[in-house]
C-alpha cells in the first residue's frame, strides 16, 4: 500500500503539468473578417455553383418527370396544375394558360408574377418576373420546360429597368469575377429567380406522383 502512495506521489506533478497543456480553441475565422458577413456568404454559397442552366445561350429550366400514368392521364393533371397556378397570390390578370393540344398532349403558358425580394415596413422590394412555360405529356412521363425569362423592375418610377436572364442571372453578371459572391444588385434576382424555379418543378414532381 505504502509503495502505491509513493508513486502517486512522485506521479503528481506530472500529471499537474500535463493539465496545463489544455488550452481553448482558436476562432479559425479571421479578425478582419466579421461574423455576420461570413454567415451571409455560407447562406448565400448555393447560389454559386452551376445553378442557372443556359442552352444554346438561352437561361432554360427544364425537367423529365417520370411516373406510371398514362398520357392522358399526365395530360389532365398537368392542365389542372397550370391553372391553378395562374390563380396564385403572386400572379397578374396576365398570366394564363395560352394554348392546349389534347391530342398531341401539350400545353403552352404565360406567367406573370411578382417575384418578392424582401418584405419589411413600408419597404417592399420585388419585381415583375415573366416566362414561358411548355410541357409535352407522354405516358409514364411529362417533359416540362421554363424559358425566355424577363424582369420589370420598379416599373411605377421613371419607367423602371427591362432585364432578361441570359444579361442578368448569368454568372457573367450576376458573381463577381472570382465567382464568390453575388453582384450586389442583380444577384438578389438570380437568387430568388433560383428558388422560384426550383420550387415550381419540385411542386409538379409532386403533382405527378
Amino acid at each position: 500500500m505504502k509503495t502505491i502512495l509513493v508513486s502517486i506521489f512522485f506521479c503528481l506533478p506530472l500529471m499537474l503539468a500535463a493539465q496545463t497543456e489544455w488550452e481553448k480553441p482558436t476562432n479559425n475565422t479571421p479578425d478582419n473578417i466579421p461574423v455576420h458577413k461570413v454567415a451571409e456568404e455560407y447562406k448565400y454559397a448555393k447560389y454559386l455553383g452551376d445553378v442557372v442552366p443556359v442552352k444554346d445561350g438561352e437561361v432554360v429550366w427544364d425537367a423529365t418527370i417520370e411516373n406510371h400514368r398514362s398520357a392522358t392521364e399526365n395530360y389532365a393533371i398537368m392542365l389542372d396544375f397550370l391553372t391553378n397556378m395562374t390563380k396564385e397570390e403572386n400572379q397578374t390578370r396576365e398570366s394564363c394558360v395560352t394554348l392546349v393540344s389534347p391530342n398531341e398532349k401539350k400545353i403552352v403558358a404565360h406567367f406573370v408574377e411578382w417575384l418578392v425580394f424582401s418584405d419589411k415596413l413600408l419597404a417592399l422590394d420585388r419585381t415583375e418576373m415573366s416566362y414561358a412555360f411548355s410541357c409535352d405529356c407522354y405516358d409514364n412521363k411529362v417533359y416540362v420546360k421554363i424559358f425566355r425569362i424577363r424582369y420589370n423592375y420598379e416599373e411605377d418610377r421613371k419607367g423602371g429597368e427591362r432585364f432578361q436572364a441570359e444579361t442578368w442571372i448569368t454568372d457573367k453578371y450576376a458573381l463577381n469575377k472570382k465567382k464568390t459572391k453575388l453582384s450586389k444588385y442583380s444577384g438578389k434576382f438570380r437568387r430568388c429567380t433560383v428558388d422560384r424555379m426550383e420550387q415550381i418543378l419540385r411542386n409538379i414532381e409532386e403533382a405527378l406522383q
